[in-house]
């Protein structure tokens, strides 16, 4: 099948004959908008949360050779106007039942298509009933660039918060949720200390941080007191086995909100959720692939459930609660 997104993003576009080609690590410095489409295998060859991508042998300079039978990746790319998008936006919420719209934020050292086909992924294993809109920043997409990473997408957080303000406010979508992944968290918290008191801002539904690699401290200080007042409900996933996270907090020498353990945020306006016992990618860091992560992110979106009523377990810190996963479904 096929999955449609809606993109705005502040990479430079290049020319290339493949679609996920299309936008490239650099920076455009403004905005730029397309309708994108991911061939998304069945079920019957991949399971919930499976994200599988062409090999080696199929993937380079040479061939492309993509089977849609078994592999997630973007078959097309169109380029539209601000007006054609916004007009888009509006027409693709109309065919849905729900009229949510999902922001979702990538993190670093991530492609253009590596974007795509994991936002795909993730309306797909979510039965999202609703409109999707990718925000990708340019990340680098390699290894050895996250300090160029984490400033690029400092950089981008002025973009985001106009596509909010100008592009999803005006399509009137029911509910606007935003899902920021990893260092995405560093796009959506800079576009938010850049609201001024009274600014007018569109009200958002669920926001999900998953995994946010953004120190902790500028979180509580800066982002959230001016994050809440726009929200519904906020909501932090993370984890004590995130490598990826233990790694960022030795290079930027404070902690990282994604952090778990001794170092968990249990912090009013906010549902937190350890999510230590459900299993991640090798560093421990991508929760998208995991059945039991992907059904609380289900509840979260599609039904606003609180923590208290999805399948988790309530702990008591102090005076606060926050919540655990009782372990891995599978």
């Amino acid at each position: 099948m096929r999955i449609n997104l809606l993109l705005a993003t502040t990479r430079r576009s290049v020319a290339s004959d493949r679609p996920g080609l299309r936008y490239g690590p650099d920076d455009g410095d403004s905005l730029q908008f397309a309708a994108v489409s991911v061939n998304v295998p069945s079920y019957h060859v991949r399971g919930t949360g499976e994200l599988p991508r062409p090999s080696a042998l199929r993937d380079n300079a040479l061939t492309y050779r993509p089977d849609p039978q078994r592999d997630f990746y973007v078959t097309s790319t169109i380029p539209v106007d601000s007006a054609r998008f916004v007009q888009r936006l509006t027409a693709d919420l109309a065919q849905t039942q729900s009229r949510d719209l999902l922001v979702f934020v990538h993190g670093y050292n991530v492609s253009f298509e590596d974007a795509a086909v994991r936002a795909a992924q993730v309306a797909a294993d979510l039965s999202f009933d609703g409109t999707v809109l990718l925000f990708s920043w340019p990340s680098a997409a390699s290894l050895a660039a996250y300090v160029r990473d984490q400033q690029a997408a400092r950089n981008a957080g002025y973009q985001l918060l106009r596509v909010l303000r100008n592009h999803a406010a005006a399509a009137q979508p029911d509910h606007l949720d935003l899902l920021g992944h990893s260092m995405g968290v560093e796009v959506v918290g800079k576009a938010m200390t850049l609201v001024a008191p009274g600014d007018s801002t569109p009200r958002l539904g669920e926001v999900v941080l998953a995994a946010p690699d953004v120190d902790s401290r500028v979180f509580r200080r800066e982002i959230l007191p001016r994050l809440a007042p726009h929200a519904a409900r906020i909501t932090l996933y993370a984890s004590s086995d995130d490598d990826a996270l233990r790694a960022s907090r030795l290079v930027n020498g404070a902690g990282r909100l994604g952090l778990g353990g001794d170092s968990l945020v249990v912090i009013e306006g906010m549902d937190t959720i350890d999510a230590t016992r459900v299993s991640a990618d090798v560093l421990g860091h991508t929760l998208f692939g995991n059945e039991g992560f992907l059904a609380d992110l289900a509840l979260l979106l599609a039904d606003a459930k609180p923590p208290a009523e999805r399948r988790l377990l309530p702990v008591q810190r102090d005076s606060l609660t926050f919540y655990r996963f009782r372990g891995d479904r599978r």
